[in-house]
């Protein structure tokens, strides 16, 4: 799990150490059902050794998406990734990883916002200034999509107005993704002004799939604001009138992580029914990867990624 060395170069044998797992293809469509998503927010350990993200494809872990979070906005001259400037050679060991399972068919995202409030409003008041940055950014990483997690009020006309841009600077194969909390998508309760179903309707394309700008949306269902260890939440929001390939139910990777953790054993009852009421299940999004994902199972961070996979796709 340590990365030695950031000029290391990458070769993958693709022998995995988790019987019966199958090599996965690669993805090419954004609209292929079910997602293997998972966040990463920490990037080395206690001592500063960095994780070796690259374990996913070498260990066969089926993911199918990677989200680095979180960016930053703090000024025109300080954008940072977590708590370093995403421009500063911090930062180095990881665009080679980024590479590496992009080149391995894992698409890499950014997420935006998060419980440090800011980004957003500057997005809103001084677009002109941060938008530029924000797409050096991802085309000088040559990163695949950008998610908006909105914790913090702002209008409904700066977030369409980013992911328009976005879609028409990066095109339509730029997976846009949003991370409301679950009881926002029935309008129950938020973490922010926003009306979801709203944006939803309102951010339009007559390009991307379904007619719609957000590909999908990584959904909270912990925390208060939603159960995995029943279809139950899942079910409600279906009801209100959204398409199951485009809800991907997010989920904790362990106990530390957030409140409602649900074991392994548990997730694995709730996708079952959900597949089963779902032929176009959406799939999972995990908080997150470098902070102990698997400890409370007491498995390794790249096997509780597997076993996601093995629920969702076999």
């Amino acid at each position: 799990m340590k990365l030695l060395g950031a000029g290391l170069a990458w070769s993958f044998t693709f022998q995995s150490s988790v019987v019966g797992f199958p090599t996965l293809q690669k993805r090419e469509s954004n609209t292929a059902t079910p997602r293997n998503v998972i966040y990463v927010q920490t990037f080395t350990d206690s001592a500063g050794n960095w994780f070796n993200l690259t374990d996913l494809v070498t260990e066969q872990s089926g993911i199918t998406h990677v989200i680095l979070a979180s960016l930053h906005l703090d000024s025109p001259t300080q954008i940072h990734l977590n708590d370093n400037d995403i421009n500063s050679t911090y930062w180095d060991p990881l665009w080679p990883m980024v590479t590496s399972l992009q080149s391995a068919g894992v698409k890499v995202s950014l997420m935006m916002g998060g419980a440090a409030a800011g980004s957003w409003a500057r997005i809103a008041t001084d677009f002109d200034v941060y938008y530029p940055e924000i797409l050096s950014i991802l085309r000088s990483h040559n990163l695949d999509g950008f998610d908006f997690d909105v914790e913090e009020n702002v209008s409904l006309d700066a977030l369409v107005k980013l992911a328009q841009q976005l879609d028409t600077d990066l095109g339509t194969d730029f997976i846009l993704t949003g991370a409301p909390v679950a009881t926002a998508l029935v309008n129950e309760g938020n973490l922010d002004n926003v009306s979801w179903p709203l944006l939803d309707a309102t951010a339009t394309s007559s390009t991307r799939p379904n007619g719609k700008l957000f590909n999908w949306y990584n959904t909270q269902f912990y925390d208060g604001w939603g159960n995995a260890g029943t279809p139950t939440t899942y079910e409600n929001i279906i009801s209100a009138g959204w398409d199951p390939s485009r809800i991907v139910m997010g989920v904790l990777t362990a106990g530390r992580e957030g409140s409602e953790w649900v074991s392994l054993s548990g997730l694995s009852s709730t996708i079952s029914s959900l597949k089963s009421m779902y032929s176009d299940f959406g799939g999972i999004s995990a908080w997150e990867y470098g902070g102990g994902a698997g400890s409370s199972d007491g498995v390794t961070p790249e096997q509780w990624v597997a076993t996601i996979s093995s629920y969702l796709f076999y």
